[in-house]
């Protein structure tokens, strides 16, 4: 999915490039991605809109719309992607809005995973995961104390907890990865077991990680579509070595999702039943 670092980037940008912007034409590549919670069809309403702020909340991107009372609300999942057109569309674009200033913005998705909302202004129960978002890890307020407080309410395994979008403001596959290999902790360990030291480790970890992705992201400046990677240690490196010991990354399965870790600095605390891929 977008994650954190890349809203971070992109959400300014179309903030700056389509406020006070007024829509003049929409058009729907791929039907599937679109949850139309006003009556009428999206391409019919938009036009005459403007938009009138852009926002980040947790890993949703969010446009005001004015005169109408309504928000669009984009959920790039795991392969959703923004761009400011200049000619020919790629092949996976869901959905492009035209502007009265010329600008096209695409949103791509070419596994069409993500969901474009229409609602009425603030119903965002609507949308799943809108409502409820968990702390900003980067704020004040993101302290040790506050992490051990959220742990103790857990009984399920660390990488799902960091995933939870509900709990923590926010990580997706590639940075849980990255903050459970900086605090030394396997993926599967149960968030019950992890001690005092554990959880201060980790917080450090999930700070200092995301603080260093964004930071990454915003100084190189990439393309609006690409999803800057190549400086993670660990997340999509299997088989290479590991920048701490040298031992080999591997890959696991959690939930569904592959994760990536080093046996040697995230030892395994029990038996899990981990399909690991050496």
């Amino acid at each position: 999915m977008a994650e954190r670092p890349d809203l971070e980037y992109v959400v300014p940008i179309l903030r700056e490039r389509l406020t006070h912007q007024r829509i003049a034409a929409v058009a729907v590549q791929k039907p599937i991605v679109l949850r139309v919670a006003v009556k009428g069809d999206l391409a019919a309403l938009l036009p005459g809109q403007s938009i009138t702020h852009v926002e980040r909340r947790a890993h949703f991107v969010i446009f005001d719309l004015a005169p109408a009372a309504w928000q669009m609300v984009v959920s790039p999942m795991l392969a959703g992607r923004f761009l400011f057109a200049e000619k020919k569309l790629p092949r996976d674009t869901a959905v492009t809005w035209t502007f009265e200033n010329g600008e096209t913005l695409v949103y791509r998705d070419d596994v069409q995973m993500g969901k474009v909302y229409l609602i009425e202004r603030g119903a965002w129960d609507i949308v799943p995961g809108l409502a409820k978002c968990g702390i900003d890890v980067l704020s004040p307020e993101f302290t040790a104390d506050a992490l051990v407080a959220l742990a103790k309410k857990r009984r399920d395994q660390v990488r799902v907890f960091l995933m939870d979008k509900s709990a923590l403001d926010a990580f997706g596959n590639a940075y849980a990865d990255e903050a459970l290999w900086e605090a030394r902790i396997h993926p599967k360990t149960m968030v019950n077991k992890l001690t005092p030291e554990d959880l201060a480790r980790l917080h450090g970890a999930i700070v200092s990680v995301m603080r260093h992705a964004v930071d990454t992201v915003q100084a190189r400046k990439p393309p609006l579509d690409e999803k800057l990677r190549d400086f993670l240690k660990v997340r999509n490196r299997h088989n290479e070595k590991c920048p701490r010991c040298g031992d080999t990354i591997r890959r696991a399965g959690v939930h569904g999702h592959d994760t990536f870790f080093c046996p040697t600095c995230q030892p395994e605390t029990r038996k899990t039943g981990v399909v690991s891929w050496r």
